[in-house]
């Protein structure tokens, strides 16, 4: 299989490269895509919001952006194993090529950062002569992340070598694919040749035996062929030209063990004796019309009762070249049996089924419904019709599908006899639902899986509690942002994530100036207010990494990724300014203002834990006010 021919998207799973690809942007901070040879974007995570919302929309901009990767592609093409390019717009882009089996497949593309930290003067000129919101292109600008030149390719590095080793597994199993379908039509054609050839010689078998039979003996041919069959077998001649009657040639050892009688109270006798329920049952019927027409018969089962024998028996007959007329039969009563038992749990299952009050459903190993109950329809809202013409795939949501379909896998590969496992539903309105899903296989003789049998009970309602039960445990009730105790384990999450990549990280303790008077002189209401209101102006200021909390009373803190020293406190005086100008409006409509005063830390040694980092917001805070409230002051560890 020649790599020049596929496409990188031909050797990955899309789907799964683009969740790994946002997980790592997610991780590392930066932005990447992965773009074929062709120009087509295979998987692209987390792009600017300076980039997707400003360079690439605006027409004066967008040009530079495709400059930046028109540049990066050609370098790649002259053989370049590594491109970075400052974009016109003030980012840095870069990219490598993926390599798979000697072949340029793909290249990686990374940056819309910065290699050094940018100057926040041309950006903000640049949005005035752009007509830009200068406020939100500068935040814009301000989320970009630095990385030195040096760390930006090896990030790079690592995203091309990952990719390169996902490309090469993947050409593997095409190659393994390939190998196993040209073995597979090998295999056909050989059991066609087999096939053709056992044909030839089953034909070839049978005309021999025809011949043997004309030229031998009728009891030899008997003789031969009775001692070795598991079936009863007997050998009738008509008595007369009308055949009113026929009397045993031959009984074999089978047919003695069926019908409890030895072959020597049999042969020479004629069946109505031997047999005197036989016009009843059938069999004498059968035996006139073959004899007559000369064609075989299959005579379905059927009851056969006499003074001595009682059961079912399944019988074929045929007529050979000299006349006579040739009984092959099986007891079945066992299996009729078994069949009336069959029957009987199949209803008792299927009554079972439609009227159980959780949902239920027989599905195939490819997803498609069977069979499927009354509380399953109500759950997801479809008819039985509309169900039956669905698979479980179709209702599935997304997020949740590759779990249960790697379950489902897991069962057709012999590991385990079932699963239970929590997911979500589409129901026909389009709303989600949740549901508790329980599956166990149905297998056949062989061990092969006939079907799976699904029961669904909604949840729905347990999982919307459990949510909000969450939520009142991570948050605080009055404010909306979290509650101390879960700050406190976010800031352990965050300060462990700067001693692992080296990032900064600052944080801000905030408390509201003379808050007892306010509460003294307005009422615990009004104070209430005034704290909401500080909740309000977190969410509305801050980004979205960073993470405001309620420590007690009148006291805040908000933790910074990825911030230093002189980024902190812009952040802590756009905070202090807003607070400045908001208000609070009291009965009389007189409104009601407050500041706030704001201690800023910021870490320099990755060993100090989260309380030393505090403790020194905490102290820049006090000096705050102590120098006379409505002020940013800052300590650095």
């Amino acid at each position: 299989m020649a790599v020049a021919n596929l496409k990188f998207a031909d050797l990955v799973d899309v789907a799964s490269l683009q969740t790994l690809m946002d997980g790592l942007c997610e991780l590392i901070g930066i932005a990447n895509a992965v773009i074929d040879t062709d120009g087509v974007v295979i998987t692209h995570s987390g792009w600017q919001e300076a980039c997707a919302l400003y360079h690439r929309v605006d027409p004066r901009t967008r040009g530079n952006c495709l400059d930046s990767d028109t540049v990066l592609a050609a370098s790649l093409l002259k053989g370049e194993a590594f491109a970075i390019y400052a974009c016109l717009n003030g980012l840095v882009d870069c990219a490598m090529p993926i390599i798979v089996d000697g072949y340029h497949v793909a290249n990686i593309f990374t940056g819309q950062c910065f290699t050094e930290p940018p100057d926040s003067d041309y950006f903000r000129e640049r949005a005035q002569n752009l007509k830009f919101d200068e406020e939100a292109y500068l935040r814009a600008i301000a989320k970009i992340p630095v990385v030195p030149r040096e760390r930006l390719e090896k990030i790079t590095r690592m995203y091309a070598d990952l990719a390169q080793i996902l490309g090469a597994y993947g050409l593997d199993r095409l190659r393994q694919r390939q190998t196993a379908e040209e073995l597979v039509t090998l295999s056909q054609r050989l059991a066609e040749k087999v096939e053709e050839r056992t044909l030839e010689l089953h034909e070839r078998n049978s005309q021999l035996q025809r011949e043997k039979q004309a030229l031998t003996d009728s009891e030899a041919r008997l003789q031969a062929l009775f001692e070795n069959m598991s079936s009863g077998v007997a050998v009738y001649l008509p008595i007369d030209a009308e055949a009113s009657d026929f009397v045993f040639l031959a009984f074999n050892k089978a047919a003695e063990a069926i019908d409890k009688i030895q072959r020597d109270q049999v042969i020479g006798r004629p069946l109505s004796q031997v047999f005197p329920g036989a016009a009843e049952f059938g069999l004498a019927a059968v035996l006139r019309r073959v004899a007559a027409t000369g064609r075989a018969e299959a005579f379905p089962s059927a009851h056969y009762r006499d003074g001595r024998v009682d059961g079912w028996r399944d019988n074929y007959v045929y007529q050979l070249p000299s006349g006579e007329l040739v009984a092959i039969y099986d007891d079945v009563t066992e299996l009729r049996e078994r069949e009336t038992v069959r029957q009987e749990l199949d209803a008792r299952f299927r009554s079972t089924f439609d009227a159980a009050a959780i949902g239920m459903a027989l599905v195939l190993p490819d997803g498609r419904f069977m069979q499927v109950n009354a509380a399953l329809c109500k759950i997801v809202g479809y008819s039985e019709a509309e169900l039956l013409g669905l698979t479980f795939q179709d209702i599935t949501h997304p997020d949740d599908l590759q779990t249960d379909l790697s379950q489902v896998q897991a069962l057709l590969d012999g590991d385990g006899t079932g699963y239970q496992m929590e997911k979500r539903y589409f129901h026909k309105d389009g709303r989600l639902i949740w549901i508790l899903l329980s599956v166990s296989a149905v297998r056949d003789g062989e061990d092969r899986i006939l079907y799976f049998v699904s029961q669904v009970q909604d949840i729905t309602d347990r999982r919307h509690l459990l949510e909000q039960l969450e939520r009142q445990a991570h948050l605080d009730y009055l404010t909306g942002i979290a509650n101390r105790r879960y700050f406190m384990e976010q800031a352990e999450l965050e300060l462990a994530r700067v001693q692992r990549y080296g990032n900064h990280l600052s944080v801000l303790m905030l408390d509201i100036d003379r808050f007892k008077a306010i509460n003294d002189t307005y009422g615990h209401a009004i104070g209430d207010r005034v704290l909401q209101k500080m909740g309000q102006i977190f969410i509305e200021t801050l980004r979205e990494i960073d993470i405001p909390g309620r420590l007690g009373g009148e006291e805040f803190a908000v933790l910074l990724p990825e911030t230093g020293l002189q980024k902190a406190v812009e952040v802590a005086d756009r905070l202090r300014v807003i607070v400045v100008a908001s208000k609070i409006a009291l009965a009389s409509g007189l409104p009601l203002r407050f500041t706030v005063s704001i201690g800023i830390a910021t870490l320099r040694e990755s060993s100090v834990n989260i309380d030393t980092l505090l403790n020194l917001a905490d102290q820049a805070l006090y000096q705050a006010k102590q120098t006379g409230r409505n002020k940013v002051c800052c300590l650095e560890e």
